[in-house]
């Protein structure tokens, strides 16, 4: 997550307290400044990690995406049962895996599940994407199917003037990939399987 904590850094929008990070205590309240999330999230506007580069090791999507990819599993947990079933949880300690910048704008995480599938939620404190405003993030999954998605969510509409950042691509399938926005929801989202 190195290159995530880099992009952390010198793409915040407000000017963060100029402090190593290493050295900001993991359970320091709520930052008064916002901290814009485009080192982590950058992989929505670029296709939604369908572009060939996401899974070619060493390029900077690829690290993108493996940098996600382990903040997601920081808090993402699975109790199995006997019949192979599993119940879905939050970890526990998943702010002591965080890079501290980053655990002052998440205000929580919860898992939600229903008919639909598992939700899991992460609400933002004063995080921002390309300095429009954040409220939550949405990873969702339908177990025992191929059906995921990723949504961000705004609090304002505004958010609206990114989509011309917003690249698209076509899959193996000759499927259009790219985030979907919907004013409505204010949100922007990525289908990662059908």
């Amino acid at each position: 997550m190195n290159t995530f904590m880099d992009d952390l850094q010198t793409t915040t929008s407000s000017t963060m307290p100029n402090q190593n990070a290493s050295k900001v205590d993991k359970t320091s309240p709520p930052p008064t400044e916002k901290l814009d999330l485009v080192g982590l999230l950058k992989w929505f506007e670029n296709s939604c990690g369908f572009n060939k580069a996401a899974y070619t090791p060493g390029t900077e999507e690829n690290k993108r995406q493996q940098a996600f990819n382990t903040f997601e599993e920081s808090f993402m947990g699975k109790r199995y049962q006997e019949n192979g079933d599993y119940t879905p949880y939050v970890k526990p300690d998943y702010r002591q895996n965080l890079p501290a910048l980053l655990t002052n704008v998440i205000k929580d995480i919860s898992v939600v599940q229903d008919d639909e599938g598992i939700h899991y939620y992460v609400n933002f404190n004063n995080a921002t994407y390309r300095g429009y405003d954040l409220s939550r993030l949405e990873l969702f999954n339908r177990p025992e199917s191929d059906y995921v998605y990723k949504s961000l969510y705004f609090k304002n509409s505004n958010f609206m003037e990114l989509k011309p950042i917003f690249k698209t691509t076509r899959d193996d399938l000759d499927i259009s990939r790219g985030g979907e926005f919907d004013s409505n929801n204010r949100s922007v989202m990525c289908y990662l399987g059908l």
